[in-house]
């Protein structure tokens, strides 16, 4: 019988933890690929180079440092995630394209690269007129990066334009790196007045924060309420004809048609996961889709597709510790996906649910602007992949105001425990932290209710997160290791059939009670990992993620050889000792 990590194995790492001492052209929809004329600038030319860092201090750069990724680093298989963010571009062609663009300016005296996210270089363009230019440029990882540019301006252009969304306005950009002289895809953007949100989020009375949350909602509401007839990314026409070849002019589900969404189109989805490891050379579905029915068969049908392809035996230690784990294991999980697949959507009756409307990817703190003074939202940034989809499928509190932990349904409004007063200072600092931060998701629970009630009907619906997590999932299910969370949601969808969909409605899976056993074993070993990993992360020795931050990166190593033979201590004999450094999530992972 395999071993696992039991709550009193848990509970001994806790107390040995404990012990130890803390060691290429204006934007012209008519003109798609304008050739620079001008010849590229001397090394004279090329201006200052600084980075942006966490603590407001800009640091002089190298060149070499702008195409990098050096703002953390990885504790595992650092390499391939440093390569996924690398970026070799013509520095000189993308200064000179940011000086054409910029009336009055000569030339660039500056170039701050800004605080990096995962998937793009993003800089700040200084001219000699005091003028500044936002450029961006996809990594590798951020997905296909024609398509991902292309619907991302057009995204932005529809929103401003057509729905007067506050996002910035798009100067220049190509998404054809063979044919620029910048030899990358870009967007040059003004910048966006005011201030960053996250800068300035902890100095923020409590009344001006409620009104930032105001602000979101009436925002979610305006965007709710725009209806389409197709679920995909939003493109130019043109360009989604070059692309592809197809190009329908989107359709909304309205009184009155805007005669100025003829230009756009919706076109497949831009998400990386749906072209990367070889995807980009299969014949999937990628959208764009009519109903949510397809949708949800044709993510599971290209896994399939791809694990035929692709896919070789492996071992999963959280499973077995001597048997491999076989395609074909993945193959019969997808079965089983495919039947219930067509339940997993929105019901004929669900209006909010099925609706098709346009959200933002991913909205925290930084990618929202405020005026410093007033504090009104000023712009509304990064919509890379946005996609309309049903409702069902985006819903949910955004980051900047989600809570990190469980949240009390209900209006139930979080209280201090009655013995607050007597807390130690650090605990009690933690509780209020925590209670602001449950607030403000209550709140914007409240807002969402009160100004975006379309979005509010699905948030509240309690079945939409379990229907819809086995289709977020199934996409890269065995390239990800997410077997053990797509068969758990599948579990629990069979769990509570006949509560979500009627009792006269037969459940068309199964599973048995060997593979149930199994099931639990494996969650037996994540849940340990997962409490291992919580604990390291609250004692502050080990990253959750397996990210640090580049200065503390050698001490992080130390720790994790440390803490590694810690775990490894709590193991009763050799098979487990074996079982458990397999475990060990800090370590280099291969197929």
């Amino acid at each position: 019988m395999t071993s696992c990590l039991s709550a009193s194995r848990y509970q001994a790492l806790g107390w040995l933890l404990q012990a130890l001492p803390r060691c290429h052209r204006p934007f012209n929809t008519k003109f798609r690929f304008f050739m620079l004329k001008s010849q590229m600038p001397t090394t004279s030319q090329i201006p200052k180079l600084f980075a942006e860092t966490v603590h407001g201090v800009d640091e002089n750069i190298s060149e070499a440092d702008l195409y990098r990724y050096t703002r953390q680093r990885w504790l595992k298989n650092e390499r391939d995630e440093l390569a996924k963010r690398y970026l070799k571009f013509n520095l000189p062609h993308l200064v000179e394209e940011a000086v054409r663009v910029c009336k009055g300016a000569r030339h660039c005296t500056r170039v701050l690269k800004c605080i990096e996210g995962l998937h793009n270089k993003a800089f700040i363009l200084t001219m000699d007129n005091g003028a500044e230019v936002f450029a961006k440029l996809p990594n590798p990882n951020a997905g296909p990066s024609q398509y991902t540019t292309a619907s991302e301006v057009a995204t932005q252009q529809m929103l401003r334009d057509v729905f007067n969304v506050p996002v910035p306005r798009v100067l220049a950009w190509s998404c054809d790196a063979a044919n620029n002289s910048v030899q990358a895809e870009y967007i040059l953007e003004e910048k966006v007045p005011g201030v960053r949100l996250g800068a300035v989020w902890h100095r923020l009375t409590w009344e001006k924060k409620l009104a930032i949350v105001d602000q979101v909602a009436d925002f979610d509401g305006s965007l709710s309420a725009i209806r389409f007839k197709t679920h995909g990314c939003i493109y130019f026409k043109e360009d989604l004809q070059r692309l592809t070849g197809n190009s329908d002019a989107i359709q909304l589900i309205s009184d009155q048609q805007h005669s100025t969404l003829e230009q756009y189109a919706i076109g497949p989805l831009t998400k990386a996961e749906l072209w990367v490891s070889g995807r980009e050379q299969l014949d999937i579905d990628r959208g764009p889709w009519q109903d949510p029915q397809a949708y949800a068969r044709g993510l599971g049908a290209n896994e399939v597709s791809w694990i035929r392809n692709s896919a070789k035996p492996r071992m999963n230690y959280y499973r077995s510790p001597k048997h491999l784990e076989f395609p074909e294991d993945a193959l019969e999980l997808l079965a089983k996906y495919e039947q219930v697949a067509s339940f997993l959507v929105p019901s004929t009756n669900n209006e909010s649910a099925a609706a098709n409307t346009l959200w933002h990817p991913d909205l925290h703190l930084d990618n929202v602007f405020v005026d410093p003074v007033s504090h009104r939202i000023t712009g509304i940034v990064d919509w890379q992949s946005a996609t309309v989809a049903p409702l069902l499928y985006q819903s949910g509190v955004h980051r900047a105001f989600r809570h990190y932990k469980s949240v009390q349904e209900g209006w139930i409004m979080p209280k201090k425990p009655e013995n607050f007063d007597n807390l130690d200072p650090n605990e009690q600092k933690q509780i209020d932290q925590d209670l602001e931060s449950e607030t403000i998701h209550k709140y914007y629970e409240l807002q969402t209710m009160k100004r975006a009630p379309l979005h509010w009907d699905v948030l509240q619906q309690s079945s939409v997160h379990m229907l819809r997590k086995p289709v977020w999932l199934v996409t890269g299910v065995w390239e990800n290791r997410d077997m053990f969370f797509l068969r758990d949601s599948l579990i629990a969808i069979v769990a509570q059939w006949h509560e979500i969909f009627g009792e006269d409605t037969p459940c068309p899976i199964a599973f048995s009670t060997e593979e149930l056993e199994l099931h639990a074993k494996e969650e037996e070993n994540i849940d340990g990992v997962g409490q291992m990993l919580s604990l390291f992360r609250a004692q502050g020795v080990l990253p959750a993620d397996g990210m640090v931050q580049p200065e503390d990166y050698e001490t992080a190593i130390e720790n994790c050889h440390k803490y590694k033979e810690l775990f490894l201590s709590t193991a009763q004999n050799e098979d487990e000792r074996d079982l458990y450094s397999k475990l060990w999530p800090y370590q280099e992972v291969s197929e």
